[in-house]
């Protein structure tokens, strides 16, 4: 609901537009293929890990950065003419992404940040990215309407727009539950489902 939920409720995606997902986790997967149903024209996923990045094109992103190894300001530069995604939506949780998100943003575009740090940790931004009209919303559950959102996202997972299979990478019982959060904390895992 929070990926999903950002890119059709939070954001104001519009037909043909580049949006940004920072991060390739479970939100940011799902947030990728919000930003497809929403009408994105472009949808760059952005993350640390290649194996997220393969799993985020086969989800609707059009493009990936691996921003362990390219500049992702300039990679979105590149691939917008040098405007910036017109919307970009933050699923890491961390201080880079955070400044990440204002410097890859277009002058009047969104940035929803959906990721959370530590509540004492200071977070740093070049005080020119933040000029420009640019708009900055937090998000905790993608402005949910449960009687309205869940019934749109059961129908679009049967009807195959929205694929939720590709986002559990592990069945584990109850017993290896520690091994399935290390593993997410590894950055191996997007979801472990416990088979009881």
């Amino acid at each position: 609901m929070t990926g999903v939920g950002a890119a059709l409720n939070i954001a104001s995606i519009q037909y043909g537009d580049a949006v940004m997902v920072i991060g390739c986790g479970a939100v940011g997967l799902a947030a990728v293929q919000g930003a497809r149903m929403a009408g994105a024209g472009t949808v760059i996923a952005v993350d640390l890990v290649d194996n997220k990045l393969r799993l985020a094109q086969k989800l609707g992103a059009t493009h990936t950065i691996n921003a362990a190894s390219e500049d992702a300001i300039e990679a979105v530069r590149r691939l917008t003419g040098g405007r910036g995604a017109d919307v970009v939506l933050e699923a890491a949780g961390s201080p880079r992404a955070f400044r990440l998100t204002s410097e890859a943003v277009r002058p009047g575009g969104e940035v929803i940040w959906l990721g959370k740090t530590d509540v004492t940790e200071d977070v740093a931004f070049r005080w020119g990215s933040l000029m420009q009209e640019k708009r900055i919303r937090r998000s905790s559950y993608g402005g949910a309407r449960p009687l309205r959102d869940f019934p749109m996202l059961a129908r679009a997972a049967l009807d195959g727009r929205l694929n939720l299979k590709d986002l559990i990478t592990a069945r584990i019982s109850l017993e290896q539950v520690n091994e399935g959060f290390a593993a997410l904390k590894r950055g191996e895992a997007i979801r472990s489902v416990v088979i009881f």
